[in-house]
């Protein structure tokens, strides 16, 4: 992080010390203020702060970042040298030396000669090996660049089919009819992965099972008919094949001949892609 950025603590507004509580209080009511269809952008963000704080594990390794974030120390002070005195070179006479013999000079040390060639074909060489290595660069920067271009396109992509998908599934799974109860199941079960069907079922059969007399279930008991309305739904983060979608959803309840009871829930959806398809793997209630 960068210092004098904002941390997940200043955007929900809590002390560092706050507790989960005060965070889910906090992520509540900055969530509260969005109307439906607007704010995506800071919606995230508050969803993406609350994920971090929540979290004990990623909340510790958060803190540990943010402690490890001080201020580089300066490097001790130059000290003061004083120059060196004023020294007179000793008088040496150069030595007696003889000039060469230009005759016996071989042809290859001329400044004209074969010698001058040489060094310019091998600068030539270095000059071709450093043209290739750079050309590979290139080359691998490019295939980079366009892989990371490819999976921006594929998770652009990826968020609407995801969102839509869980905005039936949504509505599919947290409604439900005494009188069909079967056919509701069987709705939902077609947006579910394989693993949270299990889960699915192990809840769903809680309504629907009968006791040691045959005494119907308590959703066929109460006459409950349960219908879901997915009021607003953004994206929390995302990547190529897994989205997690944050929901408003409304819940209306209707027992026999009671007056209809309204529920609200937060829900965070997770969203997988399986094949050509969305699937539901998690959903959890705030």
């Amino acid at each position: 992080m960068a210092q004098n950025s904002p941390t997940w603590y200043d955007i929900l507004g809590v002390a560092r010390d706050a507790s989960p509580e005060e965070i889910k209080a906090a992520w509540r009511s900055a969530t509260d203020k969005f109307e439906p269809g607007s704010g995506t952008g800071q919606f995230r963000l508050f969803n993406e702060a609350a994920d971090v704080l929540l979290d004990p594990d990623r909340r510790a390794a958060y803190d540990a970042d943010l402690a490890a974030e001080v201020e580089p120390t300066p490097g001790p002070a130059p000290t003061d040298v004083e120059p060196a005195p004023d020294v007179e070179p000793p008088d040496v006479e150069p030595p007696d030396v003889e000039p060469p013999d230009v005759e016996d000079a071989p042809a290859a040390e001329s400044a004209s000669g074969p010698g001058l060639l040489a060094v310019l074909g091998r600068f030539n060489d270095y000059a071709i090996a450093a043209l290739a290595v750079l050309a590979v660069a290139s080359i691998a920067l490019m295939v980079v660049l366009g892989m990371r271009i490819q999976d921006r396109v594929a998770v652009a992509d990826a968020e609407p089919e995801a969102t839509a998908t869980a905005e039936r599934a949504l509505t599919a799974v947290l409604s439900y009819d005494y009188q069909q109860m079967e056919a509701d199941r069987d709705r939902a079960v077609r947006f579910l992965t394989p693993a949270y069907e299990k889960d699915y079922l192990k809840t769903f059969e809680e309504l629907l099972s009968t006791g040691p007399e045959g005494s119907p279930g308590p959703a066929v008991k109460t006459k409950a008919v349960v219908t879901a309305d997915v009021l607003d739904i953004g994206v929390a983060d995302s990547s190529r094949d897994l989205v997690r979608v944050v929901a408003f959803v409304d819940q209306t309840s209707v027992k026999g001949d009671a007056e209809p009871v309204r529920f609200q829930n937060r829900v965070v959806a997770t969203m997988v892609l399986r094949g050509d398809d969305w699937l539901v793997d998690k959903i959890e209630s705030y």
